[in-house]
């Protein structure tokens, strides 16, 4: 099997995931821009803290408001993204490992990205084990407190 049978279909791969990167980024910022804009509008007409708090109990006051905060992301998201993540790259590494002796003179290669990627997949999973437990105890998950 040739070299350029692997590093083709990687090389195309990681240019279609840098373009995918790229324009989610800008959507994402024209999107917060638009948001932003948005609620620096509704929040000039209001004009003292009686009209915000009297807005403010409206669903699209709540709505609004909620809107406000920077970061949306629950516990249970975050724990859920990086246990994703190590799946991913541990059976990527793990795969790579298993073609190091298919392809001839890329074995040292695939032996170094294999065992780099499976060991950050590793990380991945430990950090969100970890990232459960401490949430469980702060309360953060299912509403109970420690």
């Amino acid at each position: 099997m040739s070299d350029d049978i692997v590093i083709m279909p990687i090389i195309i791969a990681f240019f279609a995931w840098f373009v995918w990167v790229v324009f989610s980024t800008i959507r994402r910022y024209k999107m917060a821009k638009l948001q932003a804009e948005l609620q620096h509008r509704l929040l000039e007409k209001i004009s003292s803290g009686q009209e915000l708090l009297a807005y403010a109990q409206t669903a699209a006051g709540k709505q609004l408001l909620e809107s406000l905060r920077v970061e949306t992301a629950s516990a249970h998201t975050r724990i859920i993204g990086a246990l994703q993540t190590a799946i991913v790259m541990i059976s990527l590494g793990i795969a790579l490992l298993l073609l190091r002796g298919r392809v001839s003179g890329a074995e040292q290669g695939f032996v170094v990205f294999g065992t780099i990627i499976t060991v950050l997949g590793i990380g991945f999973g430990l950090s969100s084990a970890a990232s459960y437990y401490l949430s469980k105890s702060f309360g953060l998950l299912n509403g109970s407190r420690a």
